[in-house]
């Protein structure tokens, strides 16, 4: 399996920075993230629209297939170039992954389409895991500029949902959905940490 990580462009709410950038307590945020994900899969990808602004990254960089089309688009550019059939896909901007909430999802992985959290009516689309079956799916949709990750969620593809209550076995604050959209989250996302380095 792969984790593919999602870096898009640049952040309207931040002033048109890179997210992935950004430093949380001396790191950027994507080395967060790379850091939780290099010790769960074989191969790291990560879809962006400047290759060239991360030649450090280990593991694959790519881009769009279809610029502009948001994740979903991302979503498939991952999945191009995926060894595996089932690969993890998450945004370059959630500094709290639970490895073990991925591994439990993973567990799952091989039976489904996808597999994705549902916390209360709410689902987690750039925290779950995506089959290859589905990039038929979203060609046609990218094509007729429907960008909504939910459409993956129906016949004829297969979804099984991790709900609230077993997720937060994993992962009690549900810290693994927090992303980063402006500077009052990355502010947040410090004082977060401290707290949780606090408690240890």
């Amino acid at each position: 399996m792969a984790g593919i990580i999602l870096a898009g462009g640049y952040a309207a709410r931040m002033g048109r920075v890179r997210k992935s950038h950004q430093l949380l307590a001396g790191k950027t945020l994507l080395d967060w993230v790379v850091e939780k994900l290099d010790s769960l899969f074989d191969q790291l990808i990560l879809v962006t629209d400047c290759p060239h602004c991360y030649l450090s990254f280990p593991g694959l960089v790519v881009s769009d297939i279809h610029p502009g089309q948001g994740p979903l688009g991302g979503i498939e550019a991952g999945l191009l170039v995926a060894s595996d059939q089932v690969n993890f896909v998450c945004g370059c901007d959630m500094p709290f992954l639970s490895r073990e909430l991925i591994c439990y999802m993973g567990s799952y992985a091989s039976s489904y389409d996808v597999v994705i959290p549902r916390i209360g009516h709410f689902i987690e689309p750039l925290h779950a895991f995506y089959s290859r079956r589905t990039l038929g799916t979203i060609r046609t949709h990218l094509e007729e500029g429907n960008h909504k990750l939910g459409s993956l969620l129906v016949a004829p593809h297969s979804a099984y949902y991790i709900n609230e209550n077993i997720t937060r076995k994993f992962d009690p604050e549900l810290l693994s959905f927090f992303n980063i959209n402006t500077w009052a989250d990355l502010e947040l996302a410090h004082t977060l940490l401290e707290a949780k380095r606090g408690a240890k």
